[in-house]
C-alpha cells in the first residue's frame, strides 16, 4: 500500500509538472451524430487492446481497462479482452491505419478493413458460443480499437510517457466514427496503473463516444 501511494504521488506531480507536454487530439466524422448511441440492445465491442511500454503485466492491465469500460458504461459495451490469443496485436495495427488517415482527414477505412472483417467475425462467434451475446443473428455495429504504445519526450523518475491512440470504428460500413490521440504519464508501478489505467481509457471512451469534450 505504501509503495501504491508513493507512485500516485509521484505520478500526481510529473503530471503536473509535465501538463504543457501531454495532448489530446480528438477527430470526429461529420457524417455521423454525436453522442454515438450504444445500447443493452445494440451494444459496442471493446477489441482485444494491446499495450507496449505499460509497465506491469500487459494482460493484467488490459483486463482492468475493459472491466472498467464495462463498469463505466454496463451493458452498451462489451468485451472481448479475454480473447485477445485471438487478434494479437491488431489494435496497434488498426490504430496505425486510422491514425495515418483521421490525419489526413479521411475516415473510410482502407487498408485493414478485411483483417478487422475477419477478425470481428472470430470474436462474435466465440462471445456466441461462449454465451455473452445470446442473439445468435447479432453482429456488431460499433467497434472500439485501443492501443497504448511508449512515447518519447521528458523523462522523469517514477513514470512512464504513454500515448494512446485509436477510435471507434463503424463495421458495416467501414468508416471511422472518431478518433482519438492522447499521451499520459503513468506511475511505473504494476499497482498503481492497475488503478489508473482503467480511468485514462474510460475518460478516452467517454470522448470518442461524444459523451464529453476532449
Amino acid at each position: 500500500m505504501k509503495n501504491m501511494l508513493k507512485a500516485l504521488l509521484v505520478t500526481a506531480m510529473a503530471a503536473t509538472t509535465l501538463t504543457a507536454c501531454n495532448s489530446t487530439a480528438l477527430k470526429k466524422n461529420d457524417a455521423y451524430e454525436f453522442p454515438i448511441q450504444v445500447s443493452a440492445a445494440n451494444p459496442a465491442l471493446i477489441f482485444p487492446v494491446s499495450l507496449h511500454g505499460v509497465p506491469g503485466n500487459s494482460a493484467e492491465v488490459g483486463l482492468s481497462i475493459t472491466a472498467g469500460a464495462v463498469a463505466q458504461n454496463g451493458a452498451s459495451v462489451i468485451s472481448a479482452q479475454q480473447m485477445y490469443s485471438m487478434v494479437g496485436n491488431m489494435s496497434w495495427t488498426l490504430g496505425e491505419n486510422m491514425r495515418r488517415q483521421a490525419n489526413k482527414g479521411e475516415f473510410k477505412l482502407s487498408g485493414s478493413a478485411e483483417e478487422l472483417a475477419e477478425s470481428m467475425g472470430k470474436l462474435t462467434n466465440a462471445l456466441k458460443s461462449a454465451g455473452v451475446v445470446k442473439d445468435k443473428s447479432f453482429n456488431f455495429k460499433h467497434v472500439i480499437v485501443l492501443h497504448v504504445d511508449s512515447s518519447g519526450g521528458i523523462q522523469v523518475p517514477g513514470v512512464r510517457s504513454v500515448t494512446a491512440f485509436g477510435g471507434i470504428i463503424d463495421v458495416e460500413t467501414s468508416e471511422i466514427v472518431s478518433y482519438i490521440e492522447q499521451d499520459m504519464i503513468l506511475a511505473n508501478d504494476h499497482q498503481a496503473i492497475l488503478g489508473q489505467m482503467p480511468v485514462e481509457m474510460g475518460n478516452i471512451i467517454d470522448q470518442l463516444l461524444g459523451k464529453k469534450s476532449a
